[in-house]
C-alpha cells in the first residue's frame, strides 16, 4: 500500500514555509536539504532506471533541462532519461500537489505545468502561469506544503491500515478516500463505503493501530501506557502518556504532528523488515 522509501525521507521533512526571512548560511543549506529530501519523495523513482530512490542509496541532483531531478545512483549520470519513468514522475508529482496553488482548485487530469527553480508547479489553467511568475518564491512554498501533506496521508493510511466500515485493508478497494468522522480525519477503502455506518470492531481496530503504530509519547518520549490519553491534532488522534501533554500539543501541534510522523515512519520500517 505505501512506499517505504518514501515514507521514511518524509521522517525529516517539515514545511518550508516556516523559516525566517533572515537566515544564516547553515539555515539555508538546511532548508534546501529538507526541500530536496521532500522531492526526493514525491519523485519517487529515477528517471534513468526506474528504480526507486534510496535504494541504491543517495539520490543525486542532476539538471535535466530546465527541471532539477534526481538521479538512483552515479551510473545513472549522463544516460538517457526514460520516457516512460519521466512521464511517471510528473504524474507522481500531480499526484501529490493535488490541487492549483493559485486558485486552490483540483488540478484537471491534463494539468499543465510551470517550470520554477527547477521545480514543475501543477496549474488549473494558463492565467495562473503569470501569477505564480510574479511571486515564484510564495507558491514554490504552497506547493511543498501540498506535498507535504500529501506524504503525510499516506503515512496515516498505512498506519490506519483498514476500513472503518468495511475491514477490508486501504488500498485494495483503489485509491483510498479521505473523509471526516465526528473531529477525526479517516480514509475509506472505496465510493461504496461513503455515508455508511462505522463499525464498531473496526474503529477500536484503527484505534489500537494508530496506538501501536505510535507507542511513543510524542512530547516525553516515553512508552505509552496501556490506557494512553489522547487528543486530535488536526483531525489526527494523538496518543499521550498524560493530561498535560494534551495541552502542550495544543500549544505546539506541528511540532508534535511531525514527531509521530516519524515514530510512524520508525513502526513502518519495523514492521517491513
Amino acid at each position: 500500500m505505501y512506499r517505504l522509501p518514501i515514507l521514511t525521507a518524509f521522517a525529516g521533512i517539515v514545511l518550508l514555509g516556516q523559516f525566517a526571512t533572515a537566515q544564516t548560511a547553515d539555515q539555508q543549506t538546511e532548508q534546501q536539504r529538507r526541500q530536496d529530501q521532500l522531492r526526493i519523495a514525491v519523485q519517487a523513482i529515477c528517471p534513468v532506471t526506474g528504480e526507486k530512490l534510496g535504494s541504491m542509496g543517495d539520490p543525486i541532483k542532476v539538471q535535466v533541462g530546465e527541471e532539477t531531478v534526481f538521479l538512483c545512483c552515479k551510473g545513472c549520470l549522463n544516460k538517457q532519461v526514460d520516457a516512460e519513468h519521466w512521464k511517471t514522475i510528473h504524474a507522481n508529482m500531480a499526484k501529490a500537489q493535488k490541487i492549483c496553488p493559485v486558485m486552490k482548485k483540483p488540478l484537471p487530469e491534463d494539468a499543465e505545468s510551470i517550470v520554477v527553480n527547477g521545480q514543475p508547479i501543477f496549474i488549473c489553467c494558463p492565467p495562473c502561469a503569470d501569477k505564480i511568475k510574479t511571486d515564484p518564491e510564495t507558491y514554490t512554498k504552497q506547493v511543498d506544503a501540498l506535498y507535504t501533506a500529501s506524504i503525510r496521508d499516506d503515512l496515516r493510511i498505512a498506519v490506519q491500515d483498514i476500513c472503518p466500515v468495511s475491514g477490508q485493508k486501504l488500498g485494495s478497494m483503489g485509491e483510498p478516500l479521505k473523509v471526516q468522522v465526528g473531529e477525526e480525519t479517516v480514509f475509506l477503502c472505496c465510493k461504496g463505503c461513503m455515508g455508511k455506518e462505522i463499525k464498531r470492531e473496526h474503529w477500536a481496530t484503527i484505534h489500537n493501530n494508530i496506538a501501536k503504530a505510535q507507542g511513543t509519547c510524542p512530547v516525553m518520549g516515553g512508552d505509552l501506557p496501556k490506557t494512553p490519553k489522547w487528543s486530535i491534532v488536526e483531525g489526527q488522534v494523538v496518543y499521550v502518556c498524560c493530561p498535560p501533554c494534551t495541552k502542550k500539543l495544543a500549544a505546539e501541534p506541528e511540532e508534535y504532528l511531525r514527531k509521530v510522523d516519524e515514530l510512524y515512519v520508525a513502526h513502518l520500517a519495523k514492521e517491513q523488515n
